[in-house]
């Protein structure tokens, strides 16, 4: 993925991911900060490329509501409305969901100056073909302009429509994944 700020607090990111071959195109921008709330909003739309699909794409809007408590700790909800999803072609499921909402969450602890651990989890949605919560969990090292975390978990999906309504797309929310993500900041 790729994300550029236009101003102090708007940023345009664009992402693709290997399955279902999605481009993801959002805009955020920090809306307020009072304190120690913080709210931010999010808006996009997801491409789907991958031949044998039914669906090609669909519209999202995310509200990022932020607590920090002290220094240290920081929880956060994301009230996410997806307009289509999409699920694996040649699979049992029906092949999309519609008007999805649902509301992921997020907690990160600051263990030390460059340490970070943090967790996310996806809700069970309201759906009977729901089969469970999904969950990351990652711990992070930061150095000047990087960040590279090592994370597990039963969530495999990563673009909004994806993981919001039907984050396991035909997996087991039993099986556990194990992969690292680095993060590089330039200044331009």
């Amino acid at each position: 993925g790729l994300a550029y700020s236009l101003f102090d607090r708007l940023d345009v990111g664009l992402y693709r991911s290997s399955f279902l071959d999605v481009y993801e195109l959002d805009v955020k921008g920090h809306v307020l900060d009072a304190g120690p709330f913080a709210l931010s909003a999010r808006v996009g739309s997801d491409w789907r490329t991958e031949r044998n699909l039914q669906n090609r794409n669909g519209v999202f809007g995310q509200a990022i509501l932020a607590l920090s408590i002290g220094s240290r700790i920081r929880i956060t909800a994301v009230p996410t409305y997806v307009s289509k999803t999409s699920s694996a072609p040649f699979t049992t499921l029906k092949p999309f969901y519609e008007n999805v909402f649902n509301v992921p969450a997020a907690i990160s602890v600051k263990v030390t100056r460059t340490v970070n651990v943090q967790g996310e989890i996806v809700p069970r949605s309201g759906r009977a073909d729901s089969p469970g919560v999904g969950w990351i969990a990652s711990i992070e090292k930061t150095v000047p302009r990087h960040r590279f975390a090592f994370t597990v978990g039963n969530l495999r999906a990563t673009t909004v429509d994806q993981y919001v309504a039907s984050p396991f797309n035909n997996l087991s929310p039993h099986n556990y994944f194990i992969g690292f993500n680095l993060v590089r900041q330039w200044k331009l």
